[in-house]
């Protein structure tokens, strides 16, 4: 089985760059994404955050949805700007009821196909 969670070669200085597909594995979201992120947040004090949602893209496992849940509350308050692509309509509610822990990010969705665009937004000024 492959990883769940690809990081894309755009991931540069404070900005991680991430494709999610099939089940997100708690494997995965550890290796992938949180070591990624908290090494970055330790060396720039913030981040920004780009999620491509791939067509090939299921769920989240529960083990990797709690421990997203959990980053999510712990960086969060050190995020600049999120960009989702193609996210699923059960992770835009989240994202939406997680806004209070965010507050100081940008946060925008885009469509599939608008991936150069919201990857242009990310690391703009």
């Amino acid at each position: 089985m492959g990883k769940t969670i690809e990081i894309l070669p755009e991931t540069a200085d404070s900005v991680l760059c991430l494709r999610f597909s099939g089940i997100i594995t708690a494997e995965d979201f550890i290796n992938e994404h949180e070591k990624p992120l908290l090494q970055i947040i330790e060396k720039y004090g913030h981040y920004s955050m780009y999620i491509d949602y791939s067509p090939a893209f299921i769920k989240w496992s529960p083990e990797a949805a709690d421990l997203s849940f959990k980053c999510i509350t712990a960086c969060g308050p050190k995020v600049r700007r999120c960009a989702y692509v193609n996210p699923p309509q059960e992770r835009l509610l989240m994202m939406k009821l997680l806004n209070p822990i965010t507050t100081n990010a940008d946060v925008r969705y885009f469509n599939n196909g608008e991936q150069q665009i919201a990857l242009d937004w990310i690391r703009g000024p």
